[in-house]
């Protein structure tokens, strides 16, 4: 299994995990799942097949990133100035890993998670093989229910070489969609990536030349001193994810099936389908306190320094609005 550069991302804020995932404290930061975060367990699970680990966060949580992984130094720490989604972000990092010899390099999810870390990294090396007969090579995970709430990529088994063909990369689905596309055996969209910085580079300036060209002025600006310019620079940019900006576009895209028990812990459902209920009536409860639910099932309680959950699972999906629509009533509140 050879060793290849890892650009851990941790710059993302969620919502669906209220009220313990926040802003400032977003879900990769969280020992959802054990007493570790999932950004330190990620860190483990890569470690092994890594030569070097990277990671690409915000300035306000590379103190949190620090804190989390001692075993980082410091200039490996790649602090964006302001949140732009994992395009920007991505690009930067190809552009100053071209630059420090052109190694092969996994572009990793910090606040997801594998049952097999094994299979996990077998995967990756797998990609890292695929990546060099194309732009960049993805890996997608087997559906085992119709859902909504991912991405899709659609593949074609390739006459040869390693992986498969990515034909093309198909937004959240609509429910009869998602149906459509589990029998098809289409894969799940996990955000994994793995590329020669060169090559993907390269389809990267065909498909999206003025974002490229955008992140490397604002890498210019950065290695000049210019920290003002840089900030107003990377400020200036799009806040698009390098799906939007560039993969639904590529061409020569291969994917590899990863079968690892993944999940990308998005909800408390899903943390208590890792973690098992809490009780005998399906309730999921995380909280320091003692709680009592006389006649309550099914439900999330999630006690948080920021507030109180209490919501039955089939309402999860109202769970985004709320929040939004809580941190908004928050922020009058605050001007008035």
């Amino acid at each position: 299994m050879g060793e290849m550069r890892v650009l851990l991302l941790a710059g993302g804020g969620g919502t669906r995990l209220w009220p313990l995932s926040t802003e400032s404290r977003p879900k990769q930061f969280l020992p959802l799942l054990s007493k570790k975060s999932l950004l330190a367990e990620t860190y483990e699970r890569v470690k092994p097949l890594a030569k070097e680990v990277f990671v690409a966060t915000t300035e306000g949580l590379v103190p949190r990133v620090r804190k989390e992984l001692k075993g980082v130094p410091q200039d490996r720490i790649l602090a964006e100035p302001s949140r732009r989604n994992s395009g920007p972000a991505i690009l930067a990092a190809a552009l100053r890993f071209q630059e420090e010899g052109d190694g092969m390099t996994a572009a990793v999810p910090s606040d997801q998670t594998v049952a097999d870390g094994e299979a996990f990294r077998k995967a990756l090396a797998a990609a890292g093989r695929a990546a060099e007969s194309g732009s960049v090579c993805v890996l997608g995970v087997p559906p085992s229910r119709p859902e909504t709430e991912y991405g899709y990529i659609e593949v074609r088994d390739a006459a040869a070489g390693e992986g498969v063909e990515a034909v093309r990369f198909i937004e959240k689905p609509e429910a009869r969609q998602a149906e459509e596309f589990l029998r098809a055996g289409h894969l799940w969209n996990a955000g994994l990536f793995v590329f020669r910085p060169s090559r993907f580079l390269a389809e990267a300036r065909r498909v999206a030349p003025d974002l490229v060209a955008a992140v490397a002025a604002f890498r210019e600006k950065a290695r000049a001193g210019d920290a003002a310019g840089a900030r107003e620079a990377y400020a200036a940019l799009p806040s698009v994810s390098i799906d939007y900006a560039v993969m639904e576009r590529a061409s020569h895209v291969r994917a590899v099936p990863l079968r690892a028990g993944w999940s990308d812990v998005g909800t408390w459902r899903a943390v208590r389908e890792l973690k098992g209920p809490s009780d005998e009536r399906g309730n999921l409860i995380v909280s320091d306190a003692p709680v009592l639910a006389p006649g309550v099932r099914d439900s999330a309680i999630v006690v948080g320094p920021d507030g109180i959950l209490v919501m039955p699972f089939e309402r999860e999906g109202e769970l985004r609005a709320a929040v939004e629509r809580l941190r908004r009533e928050q922020a009058t509140r605050k001007e008035s």
